[in-house]
């Protein structure tokens, strides 16, 4: 599987991704992203996903309205809305409930703001506060100065070339006066958010349907929302465990931006195996064509905990990273995507994880 990805490039889709690069910047590998395109597909008894390119949403229908779980952009909203009206008529979008904060995911809720409720994890109300928000990608505030820089986001993509960062795009769309950077309540302007907020789980009856939201921990983000519909026994999760970078298969190195975004690699097998304990029999993710296993999940983790044990044994026995590019093969791992491109990047990653969260 290649659940634990972090930091994913945040893009709404290839084409939109290859209009907004930097001139001379090559294409992304042909198949790394899905093509774009929307679509609704029935998952099972009355849960949907749709999509943006290789971005999902899930939603469900009851007696007594829809449930939503994302809404990705304001112009995806919109045609969802309309997609929903002409099939599900009389039943408008109950509760939107948001993943996490990341704007590829989040924006575009106040499309539904007419009929719906907002739901969200208690993080995000601190990502939206009005100071520089937890990004993924390595996207921080490198000249501590609160605003969202267009060099913020497009450096990290500049250094590793589709795997983190942003394009300048996503600065200059809600850049209003032109500087070429964007304050925090200009990046979260379409971005409606939470109504109601909870810390580690909640439990939501709508129509006859139970719906449970889990906060895994720390990890791709802060502020994540894990998705259980339980009548249906499938569970829909953004970002983690699955990123931009999967497609038919999870069996994909992580992206380990940040590195790892941020939190301890420890955080993340925590949310794993949260992930793990939870009783379904579908994954399913904003991002990856396909339906995923618990199997999956069980893989990532161990993954994660293989990289974990290598890269700290190497460090006590003294060797430098330089050491470690050459000596640590990661060979189990061999046959997963995007393995010649990341395996130094994931030590590298580890290394420094490690020597931040001892």
């Amino acid at each position: 599987m290649k659940g634990i990805v972090t930091g994913l490039l945040m893009l709404l889709g290839t084409a939109t991704a290859l209009a907004a690069a930097p001139a001379g910047i090559p294409p992304p590998p042909p198949g790394m992203f899905a093509p774009p395109g929307r679509s609704i597909s029935h998952v099972a008894g009355d849960l949907y996903r749709a999509n943006n390119g290789g971005w999902f949403v899930a939603f469900l229908v009851t007696r007594d309205g829809i449930v939503l779980v994302d809404t990705l952009s304001v112009d995806f909203a919109k045609w969802l809305k309309a997609q929903l009206a002409e099939r599900f008529p009389g039943k408008p979008v109950k509760y939107v409930i948001m993943s996490h904060s990341h704007w590829d995911h989040a924006e575009g809720g106040a499309v539904f703001a007419d009929t719906a409720t907002f739901i969200g994890q208690e993080n995000m109300l601190r990502n939206m506060d009005g100071r520089y928000p937890a990004l993924p990608g390595d996207i921080v505030d490198r000249n501590d100065d609160g605003l969202l820089d267009v060099a913020e986001f497009e450096q990290p993509f500049l250094d590793r070339l589709w795997y983190c960062g942003a394009t300048r795009g996503s600065v200059t769309s809600k850049d209003r006066n032109g500087d070429g950077r964007a304050t925090p309540a200009e990046f979260f302007a379409d971005i409606v958010k939470p109504d109601i907020v909870y810390a580690d789980r909640m439990t939501l009856r709508v129509g006859g349907k139970t719906i449970q939201l889990v906060f895994p921990g720390k990890n791709h983000a802060n502020d994540g929302t894990a998705v259980l519909f339980t009548d249906e026994r499938a569970l829909f999760a953004v970002d983690f465990p699955a990123d931009a970078l999967v497609q038919g298969s999870m069996r994909s190195l992580p992206s380990a931006c940040g590195p790892f975004d941020g939190h301890p690699m420890a955080e993340w097998i925590r949310s794993y195996r949260t992930l793990e304990a939870l009783d379904f029999d579908l994954l399913l993710g904003g991002h990856g064509t396909v339906a995923f296993t618990r199997q999956d999940l069980v893989e990532g983790r161990e993954f994660f905990e293989y990289l974990l044990r290598e890269v700290d044994a190497a460090m006590r026995r003294g060797e430098s990273l330089a050491q470690m590019r050459q000596s640590l093969r990661l060979d189990r791992y061999k046959d997963w995507a995007h393995y010649e491109t990341l395996r130094i990047p994931n030590i590298e990653a580890a290394y420094h994880n490690l020597q931040t969260y001892k």
